[in-house]
């Protein structure tokens, strides 16, 4: 009887975890970067955009200063700056802030893009960080999931011989864009400070190291934010092309960023650190960026971890 009473209490100890373990899923909040599973790729080669160059729904997008796309582009691309992006600056505001809805559902228009339109974003030299703003902020509008990145960029593309054009693309025809604004990709101060307190969030600075460590940077005060780990945009592709994803792991394992809790990431003025908050997502960490990135932090009162290692 005895023997019997136990197993029943062992049995139904047993049902009741299985049954948690079940439902744990389910309760777990969506990361906020999610990406659809039938999402294109983040990354897209040379060669497949050559293939798709004269797909009807395919817009491939230019990004660098208006003179390297005057130089040469992949043919038919457009060109973006950030600029076009971005709010416009005013005298002692913080740069390179996210536009509002209005202006980029204009320049998405402006460029053909649609609801259905397949995007892909090169990058014009070895310097990612401006092409993954774009798509940043193409996620930001909720068309992340039709956006690829060609990874080596048009200078892979020109060494490979690929067509290259100096004319402007022909004019886009009329498209309706609809806009899906998701708001959770960007992190703000508060929510930064309260991952400094608690330590609910990994903070990554994606600057270079000697910034990291205060040495300049421009802002009123030097040094990083507490409890931010730095892993630097300049160690995580080569030549414009990311590095493979076991080395990707490696550098976020060394800083012992897991997917234990989600990912903010933060720069000087929130460009750098889209190249980051991209390879995280790559790497399917639950990743936000802090849009007004250290600028901000600096230019508050806020804790600040200065050279020396002294808050």
């Amino acid at each position: 009887m005895l023997r019997s009473a136990r197993r029943s209490v062992l049995l139904l100890a047993a049902s009741l975890v299985a049954s948690a373990c079940r439902q744990t899923p389910a309760t777990r909040p969506s990361p906020a970067n999610a990406r659809a599973a039938d999402a294109a790729p983040m990354l897209v080669s040379t060669a497949w955009v050559a293939e798709h160059a004269a797909d009807r729904d395919l817009v491939v997008l230019h990004v660098g200063t208006k003179a390297q796309y005057d130089s040469g582009h992949v043919a038919g691309s457009r060109h973006v700056s950030l600029e076009d992006i971005a709010l416009p600056q005013v005298q002692g505001g913080l740069s390179l802030q996210m536009a509002g809805t209005e202006q980029l559902t204009a320049w998405a228009v402006r460029n053909g893009i649609g609801d259905r339109t397949r995007v892909v974003v090169v990058p014009h030299d070895f310097n990612l960080q401006s092409a993954t703003r774009v798509f940043f902020t193409l996620s930001y509008l909720g068309a992340g999931d039709r956006t690829s990145l060609m990874d080596g960029g048009y200078q892979a593309w020109k060494g490979e011989q690929r067509a290259v054009s100096t004319a402007a693309p022909s004019t886009v025809a009329p498209v309706t864009f609809t806009p899906r604004v998701r708001p959770e990709l960007i992190a703000v101060v508060g929510q930064v400070e309260s991952a400094t307190q608690d330590r609910s969030r990994f903070l990554v600075d994606a600057r270079l190291t000697r910034f990291y460590n205060g040495d300049g940077g421009g802002y009123p005060r030097p040094g990083h934010i507490p409890t931010a780990v730095n892993i630097p945009i300049s160690s995580v592709s080569v030549n414009g092309f990311l590095r493979p994803r076991a080395e990707l792991e490696a550098l976020f394992a060394a800083q012992q960023v897991d997917r234990s809790k989600p990912v903010i990431t933060y720069c000087h003025i929130g460009q750098q650190a889209t190249l980051l908050w991209f390879v995280a997502t790559l790497l399917q960490r639950d990743a936000r960026m802090y849009d007004g990135s250290f600028q901000e932090w600096s230019g508050s009162t806020r804790p600040i971890v200065a050279p020396g290692g002294k808050e």
